[in-house]
């Protein structure tokens, strides 16, 4: 593995006697995207495989364990646990190997992206997208479910100070990437036309990666999974107002990806 004259990576990287062992495939979200179903989808591939713990949240996270309770760092994030770790994470008898965690590009997390350089600068990453509003909604939606959202969602989604509508600024969330890797290592999904044509997109993501399309389980691949795409009705006028915000970015996207996007509309 070579390294780049990135700034030193920290306790996160050892002596690279795993480098054998080290994912060439990353997808880094988005949340709310379909990250799960993509990770499965990989996965039914041959020639790849993936981490059978989904969302290892190694690049991002302090550099010391913040508390004990170990089954939970991955919250937090989990660089403290060092190289040898992550290397063990990942099987070694098949040519492809890689991970998903979205929290990789949470606006929290801007490490990511210069570690994850350091340690796996040739890797291949996928980064799934979807109609902006939609995924913040769907994001209200999930923690309004779990307990820990109970603003409603006008009030939640325009508050400056949470993370929905910062987390669909896909653009904006991909940018520090787009500083450490070359743009031909970063394949965007549109989540969309992800649920509306699988194989085509999903012949795609494998071409990107570099396994051969023709060689999949196509029982595997078969199989249902979820994509998110349940929408949260916020009102026309909310609407609006949170596709007034995000605009910029959206443009900016779809001139990095040289695409009009036109199931998002204009």
């Amino acid at each position: 593995m070579r390294l780049r004259g990135h700034a030193a990576p920290g306790p996160g990287y050892a002596a690279v006697v795993c480098a054998d062992r080290l994912p060439e495939v990353i997808v880094i979200g988005a949340m709310k995207c379909g990250t799960s179903a993509v990770h499965a989808y990989l996965d039914a591939h041959p020639d790849v495989s993936m981490s059978r713990l989904k969302e290892l949240n190694f690049f991002n996270g302090p550099e010391v364990a913040p508390h004990e309770d170990a089954g939970s760092w991955w919250r937090s994030g989990q660089w403290h646990r060092g190289l040898d770790w992550y290397c063990s994470q990942f099987d070694d008898r098949t040519r492809v190997r890689g991970e998903s965690s979205p929290a990789y590009t949470s606006p929290s997390c801007p490490e990511v992206a210069a570690r994850m350089a350091a340690v796996v600068p040739d890797v291949r990453l996928v980064y799934l997208v979807r109609d902006p509003v939609d995924r913040a909604a769907s994001q209200y939606a999930h923690h309004a479910r779990d307990g820990t959202e109970r603003r409603s969602p006008r009030e939640a989604l325009l508050d400056p100070a949470s993370q929905y509508l910062s987390r669909s600024r896909f653009h904006e969330r991909l940018a520090p990437f787009l500083s450490w890797f070359a743009t031909e290592q970063v394949h965007v999904v549109i989540l969309e036309r992800l649920a509306r044509r699988r194989e085509a997109e999903v012949a795609r993501i494998y071409r990107h990666v570099g396994v051969d399309e023709g060689r999949r389980d196509h029982d595997r691949l078969a199989q249902r999974h979820h994509v998110a795409l349940n929408r949260v009705e916020l009102g026309a006028g909310l609407r609006i107002e949170i596709e007034d915000r995000v605009r910029d970015d959206v443009e900016r996207l779809r001139e990095l990806v040289g695409d009009p996007i036109e199931e998002w509309g204009r």
